[in-house]
């Protein structure tokens, strides 16, 4: 049998140009993507290229078809490794099985009922913050959700809120997770055994996580706390096959996966959401009316959230336009093929979500913001891996209902009691460092609603 082509691409090799690329990878594979097609190879340097993928049968076949084919790329299972350890995120294989059914009770419905407060509560904490500043005060509403989600997932996880400032364990999170994207972005990083700045930065910020997490494990072993959360679930949990339960070893690591993949994920959704709704009122408006006769004034029940189909097609909307990041990175575990086009073993693959949900066969006007997208009708007739801002297949984020009950949570919680403007003289662009993040932040002005 003839060898399969590779796809096609440009020409000669990015090295010269791989910091332009960095900088700004969507407006670079958008470029690739008009000119090449929805699989484009994009040669790096001899014997190393980036695969992009863009089609939703593509998404499929990696992530679900010929999901036990592709595994995640050193590069990033080795960068995310040294936060993560052995987490979720970074595992396959029968590793990852175990530990999938292990921690999946934590996330079911019943776990979530025991969360609600826990969230609501943070964003009460959010809104009482707010009623007492200026009304003409501006504030980044970008900045201000990193904090309230930093918050939302330290507390449902262990009981602390890591979300100030000048807490010591939330600037040695946010110092150790720069470092983590600062070295996948850049393949070239020193290796973490030299004593660079940047490297010692990172370990003394890793120091102080594990000492902390290692402590509240041992505190809660002891029976020093009867607290319901995350880390209680875990401690509890024990695997339906074997009837055993987790080190403390592998529930460390699973609390920095879930600290990672709940907190800058959530702000960004939500920060690109406020966003939109501050500059569309005929949004804002509907958005408010829903959540006015639904609620009444008062935070939602669990039940409730799931009524607000309204706010949950904004939301919806706002992860299609502007996800958490570019895509899914994958490595074929042996050569294989898509679409006629010949994929090595072991290159380095992007399932680029951000453009397959911008798909023009599949989005009318896919630019242009549309709640009722989300409508039961159009998704119903969609190619069902044309929309998948959480992943897809077995790999699932597994915790995709949580963050859910966050975003949903704090929309209709906020919307009830303010009305939010953008600031006039901004100009928007997205920070492709990893998650999509607003560049500039986002300035809005509060108006309290009676």
């Amino acid at each position: 049998m003839a060898k399969l082509p590779y796809p096609p691409g440009p020409s000669g090799y990015l090295l010269p140009q791989i910091q332009t690329f960095q900088r700004d990878p969507l407006k670079s594979i958008d470029q690739f993507w008009k000119v090449h097609g929805d699989i484009i190879r994009i040669p790096i340097l001899p014997g190393f290229s980036y695969y992009v993928m863009i089609h939703p049968r593509h998404a499929e076949q990696m992530l679900a078809t010929k999901g036990d084919r592709y595994v995640k790329p050193d590069l990033v299972v080795k960068s995310m490794g040294l936060l993560q350890g052995k987490g979720l995120f970074t595992n396959d294989g029968e590793s990852w099985q175990q530990h999938r059914r292990l921690m999946q009770p934590a996330f079911q419905r019943k776990a979530l009922e025991e969360l609600h407060q826990v969230i609501v509560q943070a964003v009460q904490d959010l809104i009482q913050q707010w009623e007492n500043q200026p009304e003409d005060e501006p504030i980044d509403i970008a900045a201000a959700m990193i904090d309230l989600s930093l918050k939302m997932v330290s507390r449902s996880l262990f009981g602390l809120d890591i979300s100030q400032s000048e807490n010591r364990v939330g600037q040695a999170f946010r110092t150790a997770l720069a470092y983590v994207y600062s070295r996948i972005s850049n393949p070239i990083s020193p290796p973490l055994w030299l004593p660079t700045p940047h490297n010692r930065t990172f370990r003394q910020a890793k120091q102080i996580l594990d000492d902390t997490v290692t402590e509240i494990i041992r505190s809660r072993r002891e029976g020093q706390t009867n607290r319901v959360d995350l880390l209680a679930m875990l401690l509890d949990a024990q695997d339906s096959e074997t009837g055993i339960g987790m080190s403390d070893q592998q529930i460390r690591d699973e609390i920095f996966t879930l600290l990672n993949a709940g907190y800058e994920t959530v702000a960004t959704s939500l920060a690109w959401t406020w966003k939109i709704i501050a500059s569309q009122p005929e949004i804002a408006d509907n958005l408010h009316q829903e959540v006015s006769q639904r609620l009444n004034g008062q935070p939602p029940t669990l039940e409730q959230l799931s009524q607000l189909d309204y706010t949950r097609r904004v939301f919806d909307e706002s992860l299609r336009l502007y996800p958490p990041g570019l895509g899914q990175p994958r490595s074929p575990i042996s050569d294989d093929h898509l679409d006629g086009y010949h994929v090595p073993k072991g290159s380095m693959c992007i399932i680029a979500t951000y453009f397959t949900m911008r798909h023009p066969e599949f989005w009318d006007n896919p630019w242009q913001f549309d709640p009722d997208r989300f409508l039961p009708a159009p998704v119903a007739q969609r190619h069902k891996y044309a929309y998948i801002p959480f992943g897809a297949g077995p790999h699932i984020c597994i915790g995709k209902s949580l963050a859910l009950m966050e975003a949903l949570t704090a929309l209709s919680m906020i919307s009830q009691r303010f009305k939010i403007e953008l600031t006039p003289g901004q100009s928007f662009a997205i920070d492709p460092r990893f998650t999509l993040r607003p560049a500039n932040g986002v300035q809005v002005q509060l108006q309290q609603r009676q």
